[in-house]
């Protein structure tokens, strides 16, 4: 009777073990749920906290963005004085540029030229300050020698705007390790590098047309290149047959000098 008292009372032991084991277990499990429904409650509140400072940056960046607009078109200038304004800047735009591309002071040349163009200023067969900046860089990549030389200035009001005018000469030197790229033509073997010999050691001097037109908000809104680089190269390489073969396929415009290759 006593060896079956003490094997009861190890089994109720043993029994009250395993169910406070079981009872720790659910606990735990409760409590390990409880802290994993915590941190998921923390995440999502943290993602749609995150959320809402992506939302409030944007409108701040909306709002900064137009506020600058705003402010560009309030900066109103009188009739008279924006023509004078206008001069003032083709005069500038021409003193930067006279020398071409400097690496010493393209960021000064790129940021004045950001600063007089209007964001969505459009050319001949570019549209964006981005573009005239990238088409200014292009020129150093593929001239060796590229000076303006403003000859004939008119301005005239046209509407709320003024149009200068300005008759230039452009004096060119092409690279010679980089012509073929702005002419395939010299690559594929259709036109003798002698031919082009006066266009990378000489000096060709191209006539061209630089038309600017700067709105009420004093920026430049449209500004038109025109090049008579057709018949330049027709004087310095002869005749027009050979013009024809050098320009099959070439990658500058001809009537705007606009480079197409990066």
């Amino acid at each position: 009777l006593a060896t079956t008292n003490v094997a009861e009372k190890r089994a109720v032991r043993a029994l009250k073990k395993r169910l406070q084991d079981r009872l720790y277990q659910r606990k735990h499990r409760a409590k390990r749920e409880q802290m994993l429904h915590s941190l998921e409650h923390d995440v999502q509140a943290l993602q749609s906290k995150i959320a809402r400072l992506y939302r409030a940056l944007h409108r701040r960046k909306v709002a900064a963005a137009n506020a600058e607009e705003q402010r560009r078109q309030q900066q109103q200038f009188p009739d008279g004085s924006l023509q004078d304004h206008a001069k003032r800047v083709v005069v500038q735009f021409f003193h930067v540029y006279q020398s071409g591309y400097s690496l010493s002071l393209a960021g000064l040349q790129e940021r004045f030229l950001r600063s007089v163009l209007a964001t969505d200023v459009e050319g001949v067969d570019l549209r964006g300050a981005d573009a005239f900046v990238q088409q200014w860089r292009l020129c150093d990549q593929h001239f060796a020698l590229y000076i303006l030389e403003p000859q004939v200035w008119k301005a005239q009001d046209v509407g709320h705007s003024v149009m200068v005018e300005v008759e230039a000469m452009i004096y060119l030197r092409f690279h010679r390790q980089t012509i073929g790229m702005l002419f395939p033509s010299l690559k594929t073997g259709q036109v003798e590098p002698e031919l082009v010999l006066p266009l990378v050691t000489g000096t060709t001097a191209v006539a061209a047309t630089y038309t600017f037109v700067v709105d009420r908000t004093g920026h430049v809104s449209s500004l038109l290149v025109s090049v008579q680089l057709l018949e330049t190269l027709r004087r310095v390489l002869g005749s027009l047959e050979n013009v024809v073969q050098l320009t099959d396929g070439c990658r500058i415009a001809l009537g705007s000098g606009t480079i197409t290759i990066a």
